[in-house]
C-alpha cells in the first residue's frame, strides 16, 4: 500500500484510538514521532488519550493532525472532524463534573427539623425567662436616690436647710420619717430644721414591692458667736 493512499477508519473508533493504532501500524514510538513532528512526547500523548483539555490550543492541535493526516496517510477532513466533536463533548462533560465540584450548602448532620424546632422552642423560652428576671429585677431592685445639695458633711449656722434630690417617679420618699412629695419626674425638695451640732439626716426610698434605698446625709450646724 503507497505511503499516499488515504487508510479507511472505522466511524467507531475515536480520535485518540485512531491516532495512537496508525502510529502503532507503522511501528512508530512517540520518541521517534517527537522528532520527526517536533512536538513534545507529552502533547503526543495527550492527544493519543483523548486529553483535549491538556492541550495548549486549537492552532496547534489542528497542526499536529495535519501532520499526523500527512506521515500516517489518514484522511485530514475526518480527524478534524471528530477532533471538534470530541472536543465539544470534553468541554461539556467537564462543565458538567466542574458543577458536582462545587459544594451547594448542606444540612449538617446533626440538624434535624425536629431539633430545629426544639432549639427555635428553647431560645424563645430562654428569652422569656432573660424578659422575666430582668422585670423581676426592676421591681425588687431599690429605686435610685440622689442628693443635688446639700453636700454631706456640709456645714451651716442657718436654722434650716432645702434638701433637694431626685428619685423615681413611683418611689415613696421618707426624709426623717417624714414623707416627701414628688413631682411628675421624681424630683423633690423638702426643708428640714436643724439643731446646733451635727444633724443626721435619714433619707430612703422605696417602690411598692421594691427594696429600700437608704441615703445619711449628715450636716453640722454652727452656733453664732
Amino acid at each position: 500500500m503507497s505511503s499516499w493512499q488515504k487508510k479507511s477508519i472505522s466511524r467507531n473508533q475515536t480520535l485518540a484510538e485512531k491516532l495512537k493504532l496508525a502510529r502503532l501500524d507503522k511501528n512508530v514510538s512517540l520518541a521517534d514521532l517527537s522528532k520527526q513532528l517536533c512536538v513534545p512526547t507529552k502533547y503526543l500523548e495527550y492527544l493519543e488519550a483523548g486529553q483535549w483539555s491538556s492541550l495548549p490550543g486549537d492552532v496547534y492541535v489542528r497542526a499536529w493532525l495535519r501532520q499526523y493526516a500527512k506521515l500516517f496517510s489518514l484522511a485530514l477532513d475526518s480527524l478534524l472532524a471528530d477532533y471538534q466533536i470530541e472536543k465539544n463533548i470534553s468541554r461539556k462533560i467537564d462543565t458538567v463534573e466542574f458543577a458536582g465540584k462545587i459544594k451547594q450548602p448542606t444540612t449538617p448532620p446533626w440538624w434535624r427539623p425536629r431539633l430545629g424546632r426544639w432549639l427555635a422552642i428553647g431560645l424563645v423560652v430562654l428569652a422569656l425567662l432573660a424578659y422575666l428576671s430582668w422585670e423581676v429585677f426592676n421591681i425588687i431592685a431599690p429605686p435610685s436616690l440622689a442628693i443635688a445639695q446639700p453636700p454631706n458633711n456640709f456645714k451651716t449656722t442657718a436654722t434650716t436647710v432645702e434638701i433637694i434630690g431626685r428619685t423615681k417617679a413611683e418611689a415613696t420618699l421618707i426624709i426623717n420619717n417624714e414623707l416627701v412629695l414628688l413631682d411628675e419626674q421624681g424630683n423633690f425638695k423638702k426643708t428640714v430644721n436643724l439643731v446646733v451640732g451635727l444633724n443626721n439626716l435619714q433619707i430612703s426610698a422605696k417602690k411598692k414591692h421594691s427594696q429600700t434605698r437608704h441615703l445619711e446625709l449628715v450636716i453640722l450646724r454652727e452656733a453664732l458667736e
